[in-house]
């Protein structure tokens, strides 16, 4: 099986110094922030867009966070500007009640803003202090490009343009469910707008239509994607085959990596696909050299305790136990082919961007949008389905996905646009 090699990445020069760019050094955006809201998913695709605009190393992250445990896990659909006034007032109940009761026991409150999950270290999102920075520091530090990502997100980035229009560039990752014109540029998968279908509005009572979101078809400044922003290019693979060169280098060939996420709600599943999944690898050991295992911290028990009854004494196969470090990018780097679940669209779409073969299993189970994701895939040629009956040791290939590139490549145009260039 011959190595897929991908492209080099395109420069982010124009080969124009600097100090003879219209307008100044003023116009020219060196630093990011990107509003994240402690979820790993949303906030490796802010991260990933700011790399690919040459801002890995100068952008700083803030988070809106929650309040969790308890009650607090039941109140995730609140607004979070209205979740932390109510978990204040709560809070000052509870202390007032400790103190008539003379009791130490908590029935519902958690700590403030994750308590000891170590939130504390992160900065915290505030409109006014990002906004004061990119209106203090432009003359001498330029624009300032603002990433975000999440629900919880869309109103601190959209105060923030509002507020600070002639001083930043507001990019919001995924569709806001809100209106689109209160950002600079929105970017989301083509299938968040799958509702707008006439196969989607068959399966939705006709009451019900005016409810469902997206509410208008893409914009201008609207970028779709195939899935999901991430950090993966040809230099982050490139750092980690050299860092897992020793681990992976000598496994038998074709090493074929299996990533497994967790049931949601668009694509549940339990036991019964874990049961296909190992039957379907058993099936085609015989062509594989070696098989990688990684389960998401979040697979069910009795998902897992199949995979590992099943499989966890081959000699081929070895399960990733979750301890650090973690090899997913060394998977990713060495794999020569790759199983995926089908109820992530973030790490199908990472393994997409390889170019190398991907197969997913399960997408019978999904539904609504995530259905649609997978269909386009299949469309394009970028997946097949894993049905156990397949020589892992013929390769095949495909354009890789280039999404964070691609809507990269558009920011820089509207800035260009807006009279500002990129500099890293």
């Amino acid at each position: 099986m011959r190595p897929i090699l991908l492209p080099d990445p395109p420069s982010l020069s124009t080969g124009v110094p600097e100090i003879f760019e219209q307008g100044g050094s003023q116009n020219v955006v060196r630093r990011a922030v990107v509003i994240g809201n402690g979820f790993p998913g949303s906030e490796n695709q802010s991260i990933g867009l700011a790399r690919a605009l040459g801002l890995a190393e100068n952008h700083l992250l803030y988070r809106v966070t929650r309040p969790n445990g308890g009650i607090h896990e039941w109140l995730h659909w609140l607004p979070v500007g209205f979740h932390k006034k109510l978990e204040f007032i709560l809070r000052h109940l509870y202390l007032y009640s400790r103190l008539m009761l003379r009791s130490k026991q908590s029935k519902y409150i958690a700590s403030e803003n994750g308590g000891n999950v170590g939130l504390s270290s992160i900065l915290e999102a505030d409109v006014k202090e990002i906004v004061t920075m990119a209106r203090e520091t432009y003359e001498k530090d330029g624009p300032l490009v603002v990433i975000a990502c999440g629900r919880d997100t869309v109103s601190i980035a959209s105060s923030i343009r509002r507020l600070a229009s002639e001083n930043v560039f507001v990019v919001q990752i995924q569709h806001p469910r809100s209106h689109l014109n209160r950002f600079d540029m929105v970017i989301t998968p083509r299938h968040d707008y799958y509702p707008l279908t006439p196969e989607a509005q068959e399966q939705v009572p006709r009451f019900m239509r005016r409810c469902i979101t997206p509410r208008e078809p893409p914009q201008d400044h609207v970028v779709l994607t195939t899935g999901a922003l991430h950090q993966i290019d040809y230099a982050s693979l490139r750092k980690s085959a050299s860092a897992w060169h020793d681990e992976f280098a000598s496994l038998p060939k074709p090493l074929v990596v299996v990533n497994i996420g967790w049931p949601r709600r668009n694509c549940r599943y339990g036991a019964d696909l874990a049961k296909q999944l190992t039957d379907a690898l058993l099936s085609v050991l015989n062509s594989c050299g070696s098989v990688r295992i990684a389960l998401s911290y979040k697979t069910p028990q009795k998902v897992s305790r199949v995979i590992f009854k099943e499989l966890g004494d081959n000699p081929k196969v070895y399960i990733w136990n979750g301890q650090e470090p973690n090899p997913y990018m060394g998977h990713l780097a060495w794999g020569d082919a790759f199983v995926v679940t089908a109820d992530s669209v973030s790490l199908i779409s990472e393994a997409c961007s390889t170019g190398k073969p991907v197969y997913v299993i399960g997408a019978d189970h999904c539904k609504w949008k995530i259905a649609d994701f997978h269909k386009s895939l299949r469309e394009r040629g970028v997946v097949r389905s894993f049905t156990g009956l397949e020589d892992m040791s013929e390769s095949w290939s495909y354009p890789p996905l280039s999404d964070t590139a691609e809507a990269a490549m558009r920011v820089r145009t509207a800035l260009a646009a807006r009279g500002w260039s990129l500099r890293s």
